[in-house]
């Protein structure tokens, strides 16, 4: 398996996680309670704060890290096709 197979075969994973439907429902509910948390800390609760909007940074950049994955499998795909190697999916 060269680096072009490989990465589509990661990009097909990140896909996979993306379409999740219950990651999705799961990290829609971290989400939630954070945004909650934020909403309902008193004044001074700074660190209750920042904890959950680390939180909600994170998930962000979780999704961004695994869209750079996908995206780099469908260059993948592209240039398998260009050397006439189809992918195998």
């Amino acid at each position: 398996m060269d680096d072009q197979e490989i990465n589509l075969a990661r990009g097909d994973r990140a896909r996979l996680l993306l379409e999740d439907e219950l990651l999705n429902e799961l990290i829609k509910k971290i989400e939630d309670d954070c945004y909650r948390e934020i909403r309902n800390s008193k004044l001074m609760e700074g660190p209750v704060r920042e904890q959950a909007y680390l939180l909600l940074t994170t998930i962000d950049i979780l999704r961004a890290k695994l869209r750079s994955v996908m995206d780099t499998g469908k260059m993948a795909e592209v240039a398998l096709r260009r050397r006439g190697r189809p992918p195998n999916k």
